[in-house]
Order: structure tokens, then sequence, then C-alpha cells
């Protein structure tokens, strides 16, 4: 049963806050645990994978997946820039 007007399927405020929360969690540990981003094969299979299972743990939580996939981009950004910085220092 719904509260204060509620549509029926809706989530009151507090339950979109605790969903929106859940989904800056998720991904900020993602993050943390894969930065600074690697430089081999093996480190991107294991966070695409790690990835992979953050969004599957929350699938319910759509967020979470545009999130991640943000993340994903700014480590691959990451990885452009250093490999650009540590290629212009070789020189």
């Amino acid at each position: 049963m719904t509260s204060s007007g509620e549509k029926s399927g809706e989530m009151s405020p507090a339950e979109y806050a605790k969903m929106h929360q859940r989904a800056f969690r998720v991904t900020f540990d993602f993050l943390t645990s894969h930065f600074p981003p690697g430089d081999d094969a093996a480190w991107w299979e294991k966070t695409v994978n790690d990835m992979t299972d953050a969004s599957v743990s929350c699938a319910e939580n759509k967020l979470v997946i545009g999130l991640l996939t943000g993340v994903f981009e700014y480590l691959s950004c990451e990885y452009d820039k250093r490999r650009k910085m540590y290629a212009e220092t070789a020189n």
C-alpha cells in the first residue's frame, strides 16, 4: 500500500534516496579499487569482469549501469593520458 498520495509502484523519496546512495557507493567503490588504470590486458579483463559483477549485483538499479559506464570511460581516458605522458618523457 502506498502513502502520501504515491501511485502504485512508485518509490517514496526515501526509497529513491537509498537507491541513489547505493548506486553511488557501488560506483565509488569500483573506482577506488580500479584506480589508477593498469596497462596490461589482464588488468582490463579483470576490470570488465568486476564491472559486470557490480552491474549484475545491482540489476534493479539502472543508475549503477550508467555510473559504471562513466567510470569505465574515465579510466580509459586516464589510461590514454598516462600512456601519452610516459611516451613523451621516454623521448
